[in-house]
């Protein structure tokens, strides 16, 4: 947990998260963010088909750069450093992969050909930039909205990356529509996408859906998981 404390206080002196009360090994408190709400799916949506320039998108766009300036702590880097090389997925979908492959997972044809898709995919995706401090699991509801900000939490899988893989990973978690992407990704760069950054886009959102996969068959796999394993089973088909 050093790792995602870490993240909690740099994102916090940064001014997008929530402030940190105490930590110790495996214990994080946080304040509750009062005169808040998190963000629903459905909220992402309406502002998707508002477009780039809807003040809900923009304070989201907005706070996720500002997250992506915030220089790495050293916790995070030395996820990375164990890791070692990783592509546009980022470190947790090599570590599951790893995972899955030395335990030899075959309940679903998913490792057949995958090295070569994920090769593919980080191809079409383009040159990788320097790396930068990534949330991960931008799901709708770690988002907080607080008047007209927006603040972030749960950092568990929080390390350094690709800034766009958390645009890909938000985009899909919350299955948004190509124009709701658009909306997105222009919000986000301050211009409107290109149909080349809307085509890179898209293979980070494949690569964001196999990260989700195989978080669900480490799940399955380790049994270590707050879901049961019929849960993972389902999550993992799911995405699948």
């Amino acid at each position: 947990r050093a790792r995602e404390q870490a993240a909690a206080r740099a994102a916090e002196a940064a001014g997008i998260g929530p402030a940190v009360r105490h930590t110790e090994p495996d214990v994080m408190v946080v304040d509750f963010v009062e005169g808040s709400r998190a963000l629903t799916e459905a909220d992402l949506h309406a502002a998707g088909q508002e477009g780039p320039q809807c003040s809900l998108l923009r304070s989201v766009a907005a706070t996720l750069r500002r997250l992506h300036e915030i220089p790495v702590p050293k916790e995070m880097e030395a996820f990375l450093a164990e890791i070692g090389s990783v592509g546009w997925g980022g470190p947790h979908l090599e570590k599951w992969l790893r995972y899955a492959e030395e335990e030899r997972y075959s309940r679903l044809p998913l490792l057949s050909g995958l090295r070569e898709l994920i090769e593919q995919l980080n191809l079409a995706a383009g040159p990788m930039g320097p790396n930068k401090f990534c949330h991960f699991d931008l799901l709708a509801d770690n988002l907080v909205l607080k008047n007209d900000s927006i603040l972030l939490v749960d950092f568990e899988y929080a390390a350094p990356g690709q800034p766009l893989m958390d645009l890909a990973v938000l985009a899909m978690g919350c299955s948004l529509t190509a124009v709701e992407e658009r909306a997105l990704l222009s919000a986000y760069l301050a211009v409107d996408a290109s149909e080349a950054e809307l085509r890179r886009f898209q293979a980070l959102r494949v690569l964001a859906a196999l990260r989700e996969t195989f978080w669900g068959v480490t799940a399955e796999l380790s049994k270590s998981s707050a879901l049961s394993m019929e849960e993972a089973v389902s999550y993992t088909d799911m995405n699948f």
